[in-house]
């Protein structure tokens, strides 16, 4: 259960393909590793969603290698071997099953991109990352994630915050990347030691439901006014450790951008 009161019923069984691209084009190409649609609130509301994951994308060996470098970067060898393809697979899975959770109007029945404007998506982006890390100590314990999963998903979680530069603010996925960097870092999930971020598995699940719970919260208010001071208090960038982590990764990044080429188109 959410940390949150109002609770709504959703439908239980969520359709959900894992496949294999083939070939894609225009917006779609690229390293996208899932989509969930429609996005239209009043459309998800009265037909549900569809969550399509893109398999041979996300368990790409050369692809993980690379993703894996940066999370050494930032966390250091030792931590860097809990990261799996499998529990990125599993966050990822989550997070678009947590889009179904949660608010979807306001207090005052508002739309929430009507309410917040250009802060829901970032907020409504976060609530999905943690809805996955929030329900992962309850999928353990069902037998759903082994110990070994369960660490890499957690593992996964932040690598996801991590940044090679200061976002701007009207990068929506960025935006909230950074603020669960600077919330968990407040509450000790995180800690910067030696020039390396250590994680605090301990503190995981507790840290991430507070945030949760925050998110929810702002969410439901609708008020446009607290969401801007909210994400203001959480996207402060510190170049003595968000910096130096960026320079990290940077140092370890081989390429900057990845172009993608299918048989299917002769390519």
């Amino acid at each position: 259960m959410l940390p949150y009161d109002h609770h709504k019923k959703i439908r239980e069984d969520i359709p959900v393909g894992v496949y294999d691209v083939v070939a894609d084009f225009a917006q779609s190409r690229g390293g996208n590793t899932a989509t969930i649609l429609p996005n239209e609130s009043y459309l998800a509301r009265r037909y549900g969603r569809t969550i399509l994951l893109r398999a041979n994308i996300m368990r790409d060996p050369n692809i993980f290698e690379s993703t894996g470098s940066v999370f050494e970067a930032a966390a250091g060898p030792e931590q860097a071997r809990e990261l799996t393809p499998e529990g990125n697979f599993y966050r990822t899975l989550w997070h678009e099953v947590g889009h179904y959770l949660g608010v979807d109007r306001t207090k005052d029945n508002k739309d929430l991109d009507e309410a917040l404007q250009e802060n829901a998506s970032a907020l409504e982006e976060m609530k999905a990352d943690l809805v996955s890390l929030f329900s992962a100590k309850a999928l353990h314990q069902q037998g759903y994630y082994t110990d070994t999963q369960l660490r890499s998903v957690y593992a996964g979680g932040i690598l996801r915050v991590l940044q090679n530069n200061k976002p701007r603010r009207d990068q929506p996925y960025n935006t909230m990347q950074l603020m669960q960097w600077n919330f968990f870092l407040e509450n000790g999930l995180l800690t910067f030691e030696n020039g390396r971020l250590r994680i605090h598995y301990d503190k995981y699940h507790d840290v991430v439901g507070k945030l949760l719970k925050k998110v929810l919260d702002v969410q439901y208010q609708g008020d446009k006014a607290a969401s801007d001071k909210f994400i203001d208090q959480y996207t402060k960038w510190d170049d003595n450790v968000h910096g130096a982590i960026a320079r990290n990764i940077r140092e370890r990044q081989r390429y900057r951008f990845r172009v993608f080429k299918y048989a299917a188109l002769g390519e």
